[in-house]
């Protein structure tokens, strides 16, 4: 079986990193030929580059780009493409586009954002489209916004993202980020992980900051690492909160299973997620998470079960539960446990393996 999978993605998202993660996890498996169909001088052709992926790349210069959908279909055709497996909404979109000319190619859409969808005539026709064999959540959150415009549920299929759990269980605490920054030792960082994004509502994590500051007597710095179109706008809002002496924009950095054992508290502020793999690399590295109920987020923080959870957008009550994880000690090691055995049991690579490689066998057989 051969599988082609794409995106359209110029810049570096959470979603390619998970496709990369199932090309790796999957390529010991012989009977499974993949090959990426990506955006040419994305981030993730450079990653194919450096890892040695077999890969094809077209020019996207615009939304929906005619160069893109003509080197696809001559790809599909070159390679006898059995599968199409796209990754994002604007590859979905051609790609329906280049089926049209394969009467036998199978076609996946993976959503991984739980971002409402118009009930338009568009996209009900889009997402009924009879070339459609199947649509991959990556949890029942997201499956839940795509309901109402379905006509058959039987085409969606959850399977749940994974992260290798001893890559980010093997770090310790070993002060990096206090040294580079000039932190005193006894400083607590609270922290998040994310593209500087809409959809990550940083300036709820800013202000749910603000109030922590006011409420608590501990030494607490703030460190966002990650970049993206809202840095400038971020950083202002720190400014005007009174806040940015005890915020630090990291940037880009490339040591997270490092530096991340060095929060005391991840803290996720999102307003639309699919299921953040961020809060699964917290969980492993023993980092308590206190996060907003952002998508498919409340499957896996339980409140004072796995991780303390808030409604989107209310800082008072995120700022809340990051002061309880701070101060008690009991509830903070709890939480700790509970997510390390949830994610060692549910979200690794092992389970996603298994799942990725029976689905496509499936799509073999049907």
């Amino acid at each position: 079986m051969k599988i082609l999978h794409v995106s359209t993605i110029i810049e570096w998202r959470g979603g390619d990193n998970q496709m990369l993660t199932t090309y790796h996890i999957l390529k010991t498996h012989r009977d499974l030929e993949q090959i990426i169909f990506c955006a040419k001088d994305s981030v993730l052709e450079k990653k194919c580059l450096e890892q040695d992926i077999s890969f094809y790349s077209a020019s996207r210069k615009s939304k929906y780009s005619l160069k893109f959908l003509t080197e696809l279909i001559k790809v599909i055709r070159k390679e006898k493409i059995n599968v199409l497996h796209v990754h994002d909404s604007k590859a979905f979109t051609l790609s329906l586009l280049a089926v049209k000319f394969f009467p036998k190619l199978r076609f996946v859409y993976s959503r991984k954002r739980n971002n409402k969808v118009h009930k338009n005539f568009f996209k009900v026709r889009k997402y009924n489209s009879p070339r459609i064999d199947k649509i991959i959540c990556v949890s029942e959150a997201v499956k839940e916004v795509l309901k109402p415009v379905l006509k058959d549920e039987s085409k969606v299929k959850v399977i749940y993202d994974g992260i290798e759990v001893e890559k980010f269980s093997k770090f310790r605490n070993t002060g990096i980020l206090h040294r580079d920054y000039n932190l005193p030792p006894d400083t607590l960082i609270v922290g998040n992980i994310a593209g500087l994004t809409k959809q990550k509502d940083l300036f709820t994590f800013l202000e749910a900051a603000e109030i922590i500051l006011q409420n608590t007597q501990k030494p607490v710095r703030f460190v966002i690492v990650g970049q993206g179109p809202l840095e400038q706008e971020l950083k202002s809002r720190s400014t005007q909160l009174g806040i940015s002496d005890q915020v630090i924009f990291a940037g880009f950095r490339n040591d997270i299973p490092e530096i991340l054992p060095e929060f005391d508290v991840f803290m996720l502020s999102s307003d639309t997620e699919g299921l953040p793999l961020s809060i699964m690399e917290a969980f492993a590295a023993g980092v308590p998470v206190a996060a907003t109920a952002a998508g498919g987020t409340g499957e896996a923080v339980k409140n004072e079960i796995t991780g303390m959870i808030s409604p989107v957008k209310q800082p008072e009550s995120l700022a809340h539960n990051v002061i309880r994880l701070l101060e008690e000690e009991e509830l903070r090691e709890k939480v700790k446990k509970n997510a390390l055995e949830l994610v060692q049991r549910k979200f690794n690579l092992t389970v996603m393996e298994r799942e990725y490689y029976e689905f496509y066998k499936g799509l073999e057989k049907a």
